[in-house]
């Protein structure tokens, strides 16, 4: 190996922050954390640094290496033509956390809605932002991860009525301060700072509005701060996935709508909280689609261009079987709040199911674009693979999904699936067997059992394992009967293949290339008249199927 000659040396931390083009503190930061070869001489008092340009150089080349073959790097150069943003969730610094940390959380979530209503720029989602509460990355490589030019930090500070803003827009490149601002005033002032907030930042990167774009930025549709604080607190509840959470969210929108009577925002989030019930497998009747269709109304009454209302009705229509209403309603959602991630994903997944690959494509793109920290975003490129039959290349994205979050029982059991269709048996069979103990009677842990069991070749006498639990699920989703049917069908047994699939057809799994062409577990039965029949009525209705 070649030492490095004396030439090649820099002598101090500035030589060294001047070579790489960022500043002192985030190469100190790059030493601490990502291994920036920094060398030091101990003298008696105190010690000296110095580093070596061909080491730098390597270490540079090493890195940028590694983040080209990450999905945030690919999508971070796809988006180099347009403004880009991540709204780093805010911090409060004030007394008595647990009476006004919400502040914080709502002012976060106040700016990238509003943010998030102009076309033209790149928003990252609450939920990715939400992800970085509390961490200690360096803004560079938060940058990096996210794909974005821009970051926003911010801190509140309220004692009693008084409320104190701190905010400071970044450019992560050189770690510069592009424009900073502090905001003092009364606590009832939050809805003018999140307003004056958004507009600086507009104006710093130099975005244009439309004239409906600025009224958006500008409108309130909730001014009291009570029930703000009901409508900030109902979100945290109904995502914690337990009846006794939505209930409390359900609860606070409640208290919410009693202080300022009608409002259309409180309307659309109590029924996404009575959908949560779905969503977390509390209540699977059709009750919670009710309300959810009833809050729809209320919204369409008090605003009949809100998108939330749309987004609600896609949901409902979706949970219903029928797709092609959940597009028109979503499509409608997107036209005022394109940057929608639930809106996003909702709808590229009824492409996905309905055998339009290309349009759900572009909408993925769109998704990972703003929303890459969500574990079910970075499995969605997958799930478009299976349905186009690359099998293999699906194995990544749903790995990625479960490493995100290995505590979620249904990202192990998406795992497992891919990797059964794959035929890869012992890796499945070892993620089955280090299910959670409390978990190994769920839904998903037997699921995921069945299907190993199907593909090693066991043979499943009746539908005993089957429980009532997964019945129920497997009439409300198009998922669990594509599995149950899969499963089936790699253990040979057409018949119960059939029925289930049949199921997932009626919930709206209308892909017909992927079921006559690529579908692996289908192949073991072939010819079976029953599925053949089936299969004759999906090809017309994914025929006639409309994007």
């Amino acid at each position: 190996m070649t030492r490095p000659s004396a030439t090649d040396r820099l002598e101090t931390w500035g030589e060294i922050a001047s070579y790489l083009r960022r500043s002192v503190r985030t190469v100190r930061r790059w030493e601490a954390d990502e291994g920036l070869p920094v060398h030091r001489l101990m003298h008696k008092t105190l010690a000296s640094v110095y580093a070596f340009r061909s080491e730098l150089d390597a270490w540079r080349e090493s890195r940028e290496s590694a983040e080209s073959r990450g999905p945030q790097a690919t999508q971070a150069r796809n988006e180099e033509g347009g403004p880009s943003i991540a709204v780093l969730p805010f911090g409060y610094i004030g007394p008595e956390p647990e009476h006004y940390d919400y502040i914080a959380d709502g002012l976060t979530d106040e700016v990238i809605s509003a943010l998030s209503k102009i076309h033209s720029l790149r928003v990252i989602s609450r939920t990715s932002s939400m992800r970085l509460k509390g961490t200690d990355k360096e803004v560079g490589r938060i940058a990096r991860e996210l794909g974005v030019r821009h970051l926003l930090e911010g801190t509140v500070h309220c004692d009693r009525s008084q409320l104190r803003i701190s905010t400071r827009l970044i450019d992560p490149s050189t770690d510069d301060r592009i424009w900073s601002e502090r905001y003092e005033g009364t606590l009832e002032e939050v809805f003018t700072f999140q307003e004056r907030i958004a507009r600086s930042i507009v104006e710093s990167l130099d975005v244009r509005l439309s004239n409906e774009e600025d009224r958006r930025i500008g409108e309130r549709s909730i001014d009291e701060l009570i029930a703000w604080r009901c409508l900030i607190q109902a979100r945290q509840e109904a995502l914690r996935w337990r009846r006794d959470s939505i209930d409390h969210a359900v609860r606070l929108l409640g208290e919410g709508l009693a202080v300022v009577g009608d409002s259309a925002r409180l309307h659309a989030a109590l029924g996404m909280a009575h959908l949560q019930y779905r969503e977390a497998a509390v209540d699977l009747s059709d009750e919670p689609l009710k309300r959810a269709e009833r809050c729809a109304g209320k919204v369409f009454e008090l605003d009949p261009k809100e998108s939330a209302g749309h987004l609600l009705l896609g949901w409902t229509r979706y949970a219903r079987g029928r797709i092609q209403d959940a597009v028109g309603e979503l499509k409608l959602s997107l036209e005022t709040e394109p940057n929608h991630p639930d809106a996003l994903g909702l709808l590229a997944n009824c492409y996905l199911i309905s055998g339009r690959i290309a349009a759900a494509r572009t909408l993925i793109e769109r998704l990972v674009s703003i929303d890459p920290l969500t574990p079910l975003t970075r499995c969605m490129p997958g799930w478009a693979d299976v349905l186009e039959g690359n099998l293999e290349a699906a194995i990544g994205p749903y790995r990625q999904m479960f490493e995100m979050d290995p505590g979620n029982p249904m990202g192990r059991l998406f795992l497992v699936w891919i990797l059964v269709l794959n035929q890869r048996q012992e890796d499945a069979r070892k993620l089955v067997e280090d299910f959670s103990p409390s978990l190994v009677g769920s839904p998903p842990a037997q699921v995921a059992a069945l299907l190993v069991a199907a593909l090693d070749g066991a043979q499943f006498d009746d539908d005993r394992l089957v429980t009532p639990e997964i019945e129920r699920l497997a009439a409300a989703t198009d998922v669990f009967p594509r599995f149950l049917a899969q499963a089936y069908a790699f253990a040979g047994d057409a018949g119960r293949a059939v029925r289930w699939l049949s199921v997932a057809v009626e919930r709206g799994f209308v892909n017909h290339p992927f079921l006559d062409r690529y579908d692996p577990a289908l192949r073991r039965i072939r010819g079976h008249e029953p599925l053949e029949e089936l299969l004759e009525s999906v090809e017309t209705r994914w025929r006639e199927f409309e994007v």
